[in-house]
């Protein structure tokens, strides 16, 4: 039996998300959004760590002006070096195309993420048990060990699997939000 490595994988759902109509992409989008502000986590958070979409990633910024405008803090990632800072993030004028070619905030109090209420975070996949795969290059592992909030995290359906292989460093979420629905994975009760 053959075991496919995290690689191939990761080739193989970056392949199917790009291949994504824009309208499809949309109304995915639309709809993980929906679940995403129901979620009584979501509507209790304080401060609330999203993420600026990436390679076709389902697109959650219009919760940044929810967040906003009900007096909750914004928090976006901040490559640097190998870690990813976290800055409250106030004016959505400031965001300016950063590392890896994707929007972050220029400037911001930073925020530590233990101090997070929830944090949403993209994933190339995640599987049934909460545990995630990325880009590969650590930076959300490296930033969720340090996180004592519920982590959500973000994907459409096709991306959600049995099992991922797993290495010791890899964090796992609490919940997985597709366009679905909401999978819990055994960390936290979402209602």
């Amino acid at each position: 039996m053959t075991t496919i490595t995290k690689n191939d994988l990761r080739r193989t759902l970056l392949r199917k998300r790009r291949s994504l109509t824009a309208d499809l992409r949309q109304e995915f989008s639309d709809r993980i959004l929906r679940h995403l502000l129901s979620l009584d986590l979501f509507c209790n958070a304080k401060s609330i760590l999203l993420f600026c979409p990436f390679d076709n990633e389902p697109d959650i910024t219009p919760a940044f002006d929810y967040v906003l405008k009900e007096g909750k803090s914004l928090v976006l990632p901040k490559v640097e070096g190998d870690h990813l800072l976290l800055l409250k993030t106030e004016r959505l004028e400031d965001l300016r195309v950063g590392a890896f070619c994707i929007r972050e905030p220029v400037e911001g109090e930073k925020v530590e993420p233990e101090d997070l209420d929830l944090a949403v975070v993209p994933g190339v996949a995640f599987d049934r048990r909460g545990y995630r795969l990325g880009m590969g290059k650590g930076y959300y592992d490296r930033l969720l060990v340090r996180v004592k909030a519920p982590k959500v995290g973000v994907a459409y359906s096709f991306q959600v699997l049995e099992r991922i292989p797993v290495d010791p460093w890899d964090q796992k979420v609490d919940l997985v939000i597709t366009e679905e629905g909401i999978l819990p994975t055994g960390g936290v009760n979402h209602d």
